[in-house]
């Protein structure tokens, strides 16, 4: 079973992004880390760029600033960080995956072929999700272990 480790530092910067949200348009960005035996340990994420779109109920993800700041991160580790998922929010909103959601991140793992975690934000808390390519299949994570500095979900 794969478990994703998240700093603690980034669950509360995401968070902090949702309240101090002067737009009301949703948020995202990719999910950057090292990919371990049964581990996704996250260790860094991209911020919404000025070439995404976003409205109140959707947020688009250029691929043109987050690219670029991915292998940015790739080459400075050493070609050992990887693209491990994507955040978002839902301001206003449940902390639920949308059709859209589903649909979108359905055709990441079949485009990666790897399993990818997901993270909605929204007002009235935080969705964990894992999408795993094969068999193609989306569970929700529960937390399972905290300590000071990181959340363990599984």
């Amino acid at each position: 079973m794969t478990e994703v480790l998240f700093p603690n530092a980034i669950i509360d910067e995401l968070r902090r992004r949702i309240q101090a949200s002067r737009t009301g348009n949703e948020q995202g960005g990719l999910l950057l880390g090292y990919r371990k035996a049964n581990t996704l340990q996250i260790t860094s994420y991209t911020v919404p760029q000025k070439w995404d779109y976003a409205t109140p109920v959707l947020f688009k993800r250029s691929m043109r600033g987050h690219k670029k700041l991915a292998l940015n991160e790739w080459r400075r580790s050493g070609k050992t960080v990887d693209w491990l998922g994507e955040w978002h929010t839902h301001p206003g909103g449940a902390a639920v995956p949308s059709f859209t959601d589903r649909q979108s991140w359905q055709r990441l793992v079949l485009h990666t072929k790897k399993p990818m975690t997901f993270l909605i934000f929204s007002d009235h808390g935080l969705y964990a999700g894992l999408q795993q390519p094969i068999p193609m299949s989306l569970r929700q994570l529960r937390q399972i272990e905290e300590n000071g500095g990181a959340t363990m979900f599984g």
